[in-house]
């Protein structure tokens, strides 16, 4: 059965796919990706295909073609890595055809798709040496957050919310801003009663979300921003701030978006204050007096999966972990001639290959991060992902220890927000069995 991706626009049909379901494939092994574009159901007949063969960030083969008869493209690698092909659709003027079609959750004026396949990713590991003091380095951050006593700046009830008690709460963090988020608890909760879950941003700039669902369950749930910004603003609000803040340029160690700013600095780097303030929230949660002081649940994806695995590895308390599509992972990964994860902090492009800037990404890898993970943990990757490309989400599984409990779910026509079911299911599970266990204790 083949693994096949459709994506509509207009009367065309894309179907890509490659010949093994799970597209998964030894060194050396032939793979075989057959595309096809179908105009009503039958041949694109004067339409043309384009598209590019992708080894790893290298472009092998590129070329245009008739959408009249499908089209098989042959490929293999020695070695463990990525491969996939991008194709669009042209007319008889050589010219991208032009219609609004929804590609992994965007919309784009072209018709166009992506599906890949990994070949050995079992063998994919971060080709830079984790830093001698990495530890010590996360037990200096440690410190200088406990310095700045754990105290509530904020916790304001909207009263609006019957379900549940919910508050926009800020705590004291350490560095240049507070923990700022959604504290949802169970009404009427007794004090000992409630596992915690606790979520993460992906990048941008956004309110908090109210996390009533897993409150209405039972669960304290705390979801904080990425930023430590305000709650609860009219949406220009964030929409200003990330057009003339987070996303601009600011000065010459500020290159582009937050996410590169003082990349040449671990001690000033954007990330050490993010994560800083996931540290600030767990601890917040194990405080509250509803906490069962036994069951403690993060959950993020991309740049909020990236959080969920830092987190595990700073936190040892935690004992269920779900990360989507993880960013900041394999920073050196441009070193093994592939791509690294987002943000693509260290890179062989002339302005991003300072020696300084992978000295710092190596602190913030989430490779190295998760060889400190102990709680189970479920992850996701999608073959066709050029955000957080497949082989850097490896790179970090890879890395977990054997006596780890780990998952990861793969799909090889996936983009960046491919869906991660297994791991949704494994944690409702996993919520369902810990409120059963108290219903039958009680």
């Amino acid at each position: 059965m083949l693994s096949v991706l459709s994506i509509f626009a207009g009367t065309l049909k894309f179907e890509c796919s490659a010949d093994r379901k799970d597209a998964v494939y030894k060194a050396g092994e032939k793979i075989i990706f057959t595309v096809k574009l179908t105009e009503d159901g039958k041949n694109a007949a004067g339409k043309f295909i384009q598209y590019r063969l992708y080894h790893d960030d290298k472009v092998v083969k590129k070329d245009k073609v008739s959408a009249a008869e499908e089209l098989k493209i042959e490929t293999s690698s020695d070695k463990p890595g990525w491969i996939y092909i991008q194709v669009w659709a042209k007319d008889d003027k050589d010219q991208f055809i032009k219609q609004p079609v929804t590609v992994r959750g965007k919309t784009v004026n072209q018709a166009q798709s992506i599906t890949g396949a990994m070949v050995e990713p079992e063998k994919l590991l971060p080709p830079m040496k984790e830093p001698e003091d990495f530890d010590a380095f996360w037990d200096q951050v440690r410190k200088e957050l406990a310095a700045v006593p754990m105290k509530v700046l904020e916790k304001v009830r909207i009263p609006e919310e019957k379900r549940v008690e919910l508050y926009d709460v800020k705590i004291s963090c350490a560095g240049e801003k507070p923990v700022s988020g959604y504290l949802c608890v169970p009404l009427n909760a007794k004090p000992g009663s409630c596992p915690a879950f606790v979520s993460f941003h992906g990048a941008g700039v956004r309110n908090s979300y109210k996390r009533v669902d897993m409150a209405s369950r039972g669960l304290i749930a705390l979801d904080i921003n990425a930023h430590g910004i305000e709650n609860g603003k009219p949406q220009s609000f964030y929409d200003d701030l990330k057009k003339n803040y987070y996303y601009t340029t600011l000065d010459r160690f500020r290159p582009t978006r937050y996410a590169h700013w003082n990349k040449h600095d671990r001690d000033k780097f954007y990330f050490k204050g993010m994560y800083m303030r996931l540290m600030r929230a767990l601890e917040y949660v194990k405080s509250l007096p509803e906490w069962d002081g036994k069951h403690l649940i993060v959950s993020g994806g991309s740049q909020g999966g990236a959080q969920v695995l830092a987190a595990c590895a700073l936190d040892h308390d935690i004992t269920f972990a779900r990360a989507g599509v993880p960013a900041m992972c394999d920073h050196s990964g441009c070193l093994g001639d592939r791509r690294s994860g987002w943000p693509a902090l260290y890179t062989r492009d002339v302005n991003r290959k300072d020696p300084a800037y992978a000295k710092c990404a190596s602190y913030y890898d989430g490779a190295y991060f998760a060889r400190r993970i102990r709680c189970p943990i479920w992850i996701n990757t999608g073959f066709a992902d050029t955000t957080c490309p497949p082989t850097s989400v490896f790179a970090a599984y890879n890395s977990i220890p054997p006596k780890t409990e780990k998952h990861i779910q793969t799909c090889p026509d996936g983009g960046h927000g491919t869906p991660h079911t297994e791991g949704m299911k494994a944690m409702n599970d996993y919520i369902k069995s810990i409120l059963k266990n108290q219903t039958v204790k009680k």
